[in-house]
Parts: C-alpha cells; structure tokens; sequence
C-alpha cells in the first residue's frame, strides 16, 4: 500500500512538473501573432481628452479615442486650436484628425491624417499591402508623389506603439523593446527603441462644472499612475498609463495633460 501511495505521489508530481514545461514551452515559442492577439484582446476601448498648451497658456484642445469593432481596432486623434508653424510666430488656427485602422490581431490595415490650416497644409492616405509594403496616395495639392515602403511586420503609428509596447509585459523600468512606426509626417518607417524610464503618480482631472461666470471648473480630481517612455519621435517626452495611453507629453514649448472634455474644448470654443 506504502509502495502504491508512494508510486501514486510520483506520478501526480511528475505529470504537474510536465505540464509546467509544456506551459513555458508554449510560452516561449508563440509566434509574433500570437503575441499581438494576446495583446488584443486587453485592449480597452476608451476616449480621453487633453489640455494643450503653449509655454503654459492654453492653445488648443485634443482628444484620443479607440474603439474596437467585430473585425477591427480604429484609432482616432484630433486636434483643435491654434498651432505654431514656426518658432517664435503666433500660431494658426488648425483642426487635424488622424484615424488608424488594425485588424483585432493588431495588423495595421490603413491610415488617414488631415490637417487644415492656412499654410502649409497637410494630407496623407497609406494603406498596407501583402503586410510587407504600405503604399502611400500622391496628393496633386502638395506636388508629392506615390510612395511604396517595404517593412518587416508588425507595423505601428505612433500612437498604437506605446498601446502594443506596455500590454505586452509588465512595465519595469529599464524594459525596452524596438519596434516598426510608421511615421506620416515624414512618410518613412523608423525603427525607434521604447524605453520605460520612470513611474510618478498624475493627478488628473475627470469631471467638470460649470461656475457662476460660466466657465467649466474642476469638480474632481483623480490619480493615475504612468510611466515614461523614450523613443517617441520627434523628441516627444511621454507619460503613459499601464494601457499605453498618453497622461502627459511635451515637445519643446508645447504640452499636453489628460484632462475634463468640458475643460479642455468647451472653455476653448468660447475663448
């Protein structure tokens, strides 16, 4: 009986220490669309707005929303306010809308971005081919011509690349992981680093009210843990939360802080 129980005992521990290796060899040679779906499926589909501002004077206002639908993952940014062209000029009043499609396994699928303003207008449509090439439309307004790039899939914009770089493990500091972006304001793909530097704790504004003078003021006030990435292009210094979307960023004299739609577009439009 001894013998049996011991025997029993051996096997019970031999089967579980099997399964254990089958696991973390499974684990260990997923393919990159296995990863990518796995990703996917924590994706939360959310819409957040943000407070931009000029050397700490409110310019404009913008938001991030992503929604998912049954065969795709749609990415969606908008901007409205006064933008600077150059340096040292005041700015021109601008709206651009940037949309991004991917399927639910994180492919990109196309690309849309329109930014109206006075000058130096800008367009750009690209869609991706045989997911190895993104063909990029000519504009005849701006004299650009077709472009085709090849790239090593998966390929991100960089707005999804944060997204994809934190849901794919936890967010330790030092982690790093380069990735594909396609870039549309220079039409090239770029193979940037992602670096988590540092985790602070944001306190965010989430709810609005409206005054006895008719302005949208704070009526409560969150925390948001996030995290600093490097890699962003351009020189964007980036705060994200653990879901990859932007708290915070800046580039040169210009900011962003998520914050209360009322407080960033309404107070805005009646300025």
């Amino acid at each position: 009986m001894r013998l049996n129980r011991g025997a029993l005992a051996a096997l019970i521990v031999a089967s579980w220490a099997g399964g254990i290796a089958m696991m973390v060899h499974r684990a260990g040679n997923r393919t990159e669309a296995q990863r990518l779906a796995e990703v996917a499926l924590r994706v939360q589909p959310a819409t957040f707005y943000y407070l931009v501002e000029r050397n700490g004077k409110q310019i404009g206002a913008a938001s991030s929303a992503l929604d998912t639908t049954a065969s795709s993952l749609i990415s969606e940014e908008y901007f409205v306010g006064d933008y600077p062209v150059a340096a040292g000029k005041a700015g021109e009043r601008t709206s651009a809308r940037w949309q991004t499609r991917l399927t639910r396994g994180l492919h990109l699928i196309d690309l849309s971005a329109n930014v109206s303003r006075p000058t130096k207008p800008f367009s750009i449509n690209a869609t991706v081919q045989e997911d190895t090439s993104i063909f990029i439309a000519g504009k005849k307004t701006t004299h650009r011509p077709a472009a085709r790039y090849t790239f090593q899939a998966p390929l991100f914009t960089p707005t999804i690349a944060p997204i994809v770089f934190m849901l794919s493990a936890p967010p330790k500091i030092g982690r790093s992981q380069t990735l594909s972006i396609f870039d549309p304001t220079t039409r090239t793909v770029v193979h940037p680093t992602i670096t988590v530097r540092k985790d602070s704790l944001f306190t965010i504004v989430d709810s609005a009210a409206l005054d006895r003078s008719g302005e949208w003021r704070v009526a409560h006030r969150d925390t948001v843990r996030a995290w600093k990435i490097d890699g962003a292009p351009h020189g964007l210094a980036t705060w994200v939360d653990a879901e990859g979307r932007i708290v915070a960023a800046q580039a040169g004299d210009l900011s962003a802080i998520r914050t209360a739609f009322e407080i960033a577009f309404k107070n805005f439009k009646s300025k």
